[in-house]
């Protein structure tokens, strides 16, 4: 197939995928315009960095890596930026805003989220950025890319009585404790699974936690919360000091099964399975975390103390747990519109 023909093959292909009406005539108008024109494939066979490239690539990891940035992070950043510079097919120097819009456009037409596209944006915005800082280009591309505008869902926390349900439910102790310490903590799972039983500050109901940036907080506990870890710690025999370990077969290591620390994909499991067997769905570790924020703004806490607790950089990230839900609003409807 000709390189014009196969332009306008695929040409054809995004119009349709992106629901444009009258395809025919869009196409008859571009292949108009491109009567007078050569068409090239474009080389992306180069080899994707050179070597200042790969200085380029390697020193903004390591700066990250002092900054603090998780080795999850770390992961996420190098596979959006690799697969970003691969396609554009550059060298770093050379990128265009052009080509960031293209390749965004690409991921659009690819039915990418828009989550996943504010993403990228806020990743290759950080690398170049970066860049600029160290005086490795000249422009920021960037700058003029807007983030994607999203749709807003409220994300429901967990009601009282569903709290109920699943303190009711919890089969052991330790389940117990684990959703009385993130209901009073709105610690991350990571954060709570870090925890050592040295950590605990029983006397003043507190404890410190590691949280995103290697930054610690302190952190609280309920009255109902020191006596679920206190009668759960009373089972305990071992001498781990994890403050939750892993009970289950699968989960044991070591010499003759011996306990390890509870992962945070075990503490996944063991909420979701509690969840499904009282009924309620979708129920994970970050939902006590939203439920803690909730509660404590419906009962008067500071929204700047919210924050501080739930270990938030930006006070904006905090203020999506202070959004109505319709419940409320019509709880409030009918108290004041009479």
């Amino acid at each position: 197939m000709e390189t014009k023909e196969k332009f306008v093959s695929d040409l054809r292909e995004i119009l349709y995928n992106s629901h444009i009406p009258n395809i025919s005539t869009v196409i008859d108008l571009v292949s108009v315009a491109l009567k007078d024109f050569e068409l090239r494939y474009k080389d992306t066979s180069l080899v994707l960095y050179d070597d200042s490239d790969k200085q380029i690539f390697h020193k903004f990891f390591v700066a990250k890596a002092v900054e603090g940035l998780s080795k999850n992070s770390l992961s996420y950043y190098n596979t959006i930026i690799s697969n970003f510079l691969v396609k554009v097919g550059k060298h770093i120097k050379e990128i265009s805003t052009d080509d960031v819009r293209i390749y965004l456009a690409c991921k659009k037409f690819e039915k990418v989220s828009d989550n996943t596209l504010n993403n990228i944006r806020r990743v290759l915005s950080s690398f170049f950025s970066w860049c600029i800082e160290e005086n490795y280009v000249v422009r920021n591309p960037m700058l003029r890319i807007k983030g994607v505008r999203q749709v807003k869902k409220i994300r429901k926390s967990l009601t009282e009585d569903e709290m109920e349900k699943l303190r009711y439910s919890a089969r052991t102790k330790r389940d117990k404790a684990i959703i009385e310490f993130l209901f009073s903590t709105g610690c991350r799972v990571s954060e709570m699974t870090n925890v050592n039983r040295g950590d605990l500050d029983m006397a003043n109901g507190q404890v410190d936690v590691l949280g995103k940036g290697r930054k610690f907080r302190t952190v609280y506990l309920s009255s109902r919360c020191k006596l679920a870890v206190q009668e759960y710690l009373s089972t305990r025999t071992d001498n781990l000091e994890a403050l939750f370990i892993s009970t289950w077969e699968g989960m044991k290591g070591g010499i003759g099964g011996t306990p390890v620390r509870m992962s945070k994909s075990a503490v996944e499991i063991m909420l979701r399975n509690l969840g499904e067997r009282v009924g309620i769905s979708n129920v994970h570790p970050h939902k006590f975390r939203r439920t803690a924020a909730t509660t404590a703004l419906k009962r008067g806490m500071p929204i700047e103390q919210v924050q501080r607790m739930l270990g938030h950089e930006s006070i904006q990230t905090t203020t999506i747990y202070a959004q109505s839900t319709n419940d409320e609003v019509k709880l409030n409807h009918e108290k004041f519109i009479v």
